[in-house]
């Protein structure tokens, strides 16, 4: 990009990009068509093998100079170190995180944008989002949220309490997603929140530090990110065991230590544990598929990845995910094993009444 020192922007858009070919256009286009003017937008290209490099490059003119590609020396994987990468080109007041694959509506930063001065925001969290998900080569969509409890009607400052927004966070009334969302520089800068080097989970501790600690935390009703859900993307990509175990390992341990920095968890431990027994809990039951095999076989190789790869080193530290680990896979065991029972009951019955199974 040809530096253009006169030019300062409100708000710097960070785009990390994978083999998004199909659907770059769409994002860059609803980019260009802000009524935010002053923006500038900064796109990593995380080694894509398709063209997503050459259709981003014929963007630049649209852009007048606004437009930054960037390319990573090597494939992350993952969106964490692409955005990371780029906040060190960033030059806006404010940074809005949004992906490849998906758009937003063209009032969506100008909105933000004044909430976030009017109440000197840090963090400007929206609390629904468009979801276009593909089903049979087509996109169906609807309002969704992962967010419970009650959405907010008007801009709203949220509570400085900080043991009250981590219960409400362990009872999923923040959405941990950093892209729907508009965050200060200087804040992030200042405590020193970047995307952890992990293949899953970054958004979660990113936001997680977020919300413990912004000054001024604000929640909007606005309705304008479009959030596309593929088959092949990144986030739906089956990973192994092993990585997902210890990805777990290390945001438990990422959480942890930011949370030993802020006085307030030193004196109330009790919330400090509350947030990983929810990470630990929540990751467990959500991943049941990564550990146990419908028949049953693949218990005894969790069993010794937990104890090689977390339990063993340092049992202390991940006390919660062990726990958790161990719990979960025994009460699915005692549920795949109650159900054979009940299958093999059935048969008798059925074949004491003659039948043929």
């Amino acid at each position: 990009m040809a530096k253009n020192n006169k030019f300062n922007p409100t708000i710097s858009v960070i785009i990390s990009m994978y083999n998004a070919a199909e659907f770059v256009e769409e994002c860059l286009d609803s980019l260009l068509n802000q009524t935010q003017p002053d923006i500038e937008v900064i796109v990593v290209d995380d080694c894509s093998t398709d063209n997503s490099y050459a259709i981003v490059d014929k963007f630049k003119s649209k852009f007048d100079g606004r437009l930054n590609l960037l390319r990573m020396k090597q494939n992350s994987g993952y969106p964490g170190l692409p955005r990371n990468f780029a906040f060190k080109y960033a030059r806006g007041k404010y940074i809005y995180f949004l992906d490849s694959d998906d758009f937003i509506d063209a009032n969506a930063l100008e909105d933000l944008y004044k909430i976030a001065e009017k109440f000197d925001a840090d963090v400007v969290h929206i609390e629904k989002y468009f979801q276009h998900e593909e089903v049979d080569g087509e996109y169906k969509s609807k309002i969704e949220s992962f967010q419970q409890g009650e959405f907010v009607t008007e801009p709203t400052l949220e509570t400085d309490d900080v043991g009250k927004r981590v219960t409400d966070f362990t009872h999923k009334k923040f959405m941990w997603w950093a892209c729907n969302k508009l965050f200060k520089r200087k804040f992030l800068t200042d405590n020193k929140i970047t995307f952890p080097d992990m293949t899953t989970f970054e958004d979660f501790v990113f936001v997680y530090q977020c919300v413990v600690a912004a000054k001024n935390y604000v929640r909007v009703p606005f309705v304008s990110y479009h959030y596309r859900i593929r088959q092949n993307s990144l986030s739906r990509k089956m990973r192994n065991v092993t990585e997902v175990i210890l990805n777990m390992a290390k945001a438990i341990s990422m959480m942890d230590k930011f949370m030993l920095k802020h006085k307030f968890f030193i004196d109330n431990p009790k919330f400090r544990w509350d947030a990983i027994d929810f990470f630990a809990k929540w990751r467990i039951n959500a991943n049941v598929k990564y550990f146990i095999s419908d028949n049953n076989t693949n218990i005894p190789n969790v069993f010794n990845i937990v104890y090689r790869t977390i339990f063993s080193q340092r049992p202390e530290d991940n006390a919660a995910l062990t726990s958790w680990m161990f719990v979960m896979m025994n009460i699915y065991k005692l549920y795949v094993d109650n159900q054979k029972i009940q299958i093999a009951d059935l048969k008798k019955k059925l074949t004491e009444l003659g039948g043929n199974v």
